[in-house]
């Protein structure tokens, strides 16, 4: 008796433990089973990525063309005879030839002002990496105006100038004087000397 007593209490709490079973988390109804769509939605947002990607690498080298792009620049002095002719002064300009012209004035120096080679320039203690440069003298004075344009990182040009004593014990420094923006990728190309 006792054995089918404990048979019978064992067979009742088999059925009772199956009718208390849950079912599995994607078969139960609720808020939670409309998730599942969701996540489903949301794989191909994260796919669509890449292909945004893709497109602005695509578009990407077409830019490389305008930036590789140059412009030559053409520099070269220009000296024209001053206002007052009774002072024998002289204007200099600087000419820059490109997709956009530049006449600059850089003043009245005496007499006519020579340009200065590479030899020249380094004798008479002109920067060694100048792009060109001239020197003016006035033999009533004693006095020379040196002037110096340089090609700054490829972004500008730097005018230098200084005013040299006959008397001096010392020759003294170029001072900038004035700096000039270069277009982007300008590459400059100095013009053959006219003396």
């Amino acid at each position: 008796m006792k054995f089918s007593t404990l048979t019978l209490a064992a067979a009742v709490t088999l059925l009772l433990a199956s009718c208390n079973q849950t079912p599995p988390a994607t078969e139960q109804a609720g808020p939670e089973a409309n998730t599942a769509p969701v996540a489903t939605d949301i794989t191909p947002d994260t796919t669509a990525a890449p292909a945004d990607t893709t497109a602005a690498t695509a578009a990407a080298p077409a830019a490389e063309p305008v930036a590789s792009t140059t412009e030559n620049l053409k520099i070269s002095f220009s000296f024209k005879p001053g206002a007052s002719s009774e002072e024998r002064k002289t204007s200099a300009h600087l000419l820059l030839k490109g997709s956009k012209d530049q006449d600059i004035d850089l003043g009245q120096f005496s007499g006519k002002p020579d340009v200065v080679d590479k030899e020249e320039a380094k004798k008479a203690g002109f920067p060694s990496d100048m792009l060109m440069g001239f020197r003016s003298y006035d033999p009533g004075s004693g006095t020379s105006n040196d002037l110096a344009i340089m090609n700054v990182g490829g972004r500008t040009l730097r005018i230098l100038q200084r005013k040299v004593e006959e008397t001096a014990d010392k020759i003294p420094e170029f001072q900038t004087s004035r700096e000039i923006p270069l277009p982007t990728n300008a590459v400059v190309i100095v013009a053959p000397v006219k003396k």
